[in-house]
């Protein structure tokens, strides 16, 4: 099992010795890894690479991503690969198939919602909060509708519906000194919406390694239409693991004291808040923790780790492709 390896430390410097992969600052060691343990690297901010660990990424197809210290995605460097063009040809005649887009995507939104509705029964066990408990009832109804949307356009209203309703019972989950009422991307203006579109930001790249490990094209997708300008299926195979996997971190982050308010900077020039470097360094700490965690999955029958959940996820999707398998089964959470 491979895993990714985030480096948020200014200042460091990447080499490699033999087939070690060493991040120094300065004269210490922070950390030694096998090279082909990793799935991917991504680094924050003023980080340098040597041209040994260059080269070396790229002949094993190791996606190096740079985002900025507090966590704005730059770029990537990553090989071209070779991509299975059997794959890409369905992918490409599939996504030209109006009743295979959108059965997939009625899954792919139905997932979403489903995971949404259970974390929020989860953190509502204790509170017994009425108004949360009116969201879970209205988010069982939004993903009913997804299933039986007759068009794309009807389904992104389900989806939409869904997540406003689902943001406002999560906010009500969110204990003081945070808050949080409205979902904000660009930029994220409060702490919550930081540590939001840094956890997607993580999940989206982590999804994307893989969808490229697999020999797909990232940029043809079913609930997300084909676009140059955004990676379509990555969005598409996010939706269900926002919930399980990044809005559930943040929330625990923020209720049991993981960050405080001073652990991010005040907003700047447009408003934007991120994080500072000692509350980013734990907000990769909890990320990497339930990337590792167990969790029994529908499909497998067993309990597997998160990363490797996702990996199956994008398995099941090229199943989808091949003809292999007519619907996509989506990760689906239990209560």
């Amino acid at each position: 099992m491979t895993i990714p390896l985030y480096v948020a430390e200014q200042g460091t410097y990447l080499s490699l010795k033999q087939q070690q992969l060493q991040v120094w600052q300065g004269d210490n060691l922070l950390t030694s890894l096998p090279l082909q343990r990793l799935s991917h690297i991504v680094v924050f901010g003023r980080c340098t690479l040597s041209h040994a660990v260059v080269n070396r990424v790229l002949q094993q197809q190791i996606p190096v991503m740079f985002l900025t210290q507090s966590g704005r995605y730059c770029g990537r460097l990553s090989a071209e690969g070779l991509p299975d063009i059997e794959r890409l040809v369905a992918q490409v005649e599939r996504s030209r198939d109006r009743q295979f887009v959108l059965t997939q995507a009625r899954q792919i939104v139905s997932g979403k919602l489903h995971n949404c509705r259970v974390l929020l029964q989860r953190l509502n066990r204790s509170r017994r909060d009425a108004e949360i408990r009116v969201c879970i009832a209205q988010l069982k109804d939004w993903r009913d509708r997804a299933l039986e949307s007759p068009s794309l356009e009807g389904l992104l209203g389900c989806e939409g519906q869904g997540t406003r309703i689902y943001f406002q019972g999560l906010g009500r989950c969110i204990q003081p000194p945070f808050a949080f009422s409205v979902r904000r991307r660009r930029p994220p203006t409060d702490p919550v919406n930081a540590l939001l579109s840094l956890g997607y930001t993580l999940l989206y790249q982590t999804v994307f390694s893989l969808v490229r490990a697999v020999g797909l094209h990232p940029h043809f997708g079913n609930l997300h239409v084909p676009s140059s300008r955004y990676a379509s299926l990555v969005s598409d195979l996010v939706e269900e693991f926002r919930a399980p996997l990044v809005d559930s971190v943040v929330v625990s982050l923020l209720n049991r004291g993981g960050v405080q308010p001073d652990d991010f900077f005040p907003a700047d020039v447009r408003g934007a808040v991120y994080l500072r470097p000692a509350g980013l360094k734990r907000f990769l700490s909890a990320w990497q923790q339930r990337l590792q965690t167990s969790v029994t999955h529908p499909q497998v029958g067993e309990p597997i780790l998160y990363v490797r959940a996702i990996e199956v996820q994008v398995w099941d999707y090229v199943a989808c492709l091949v003809g292999e398998r007519s619907v996509y089964c989506p990760f689906v959470w239990k209560v």
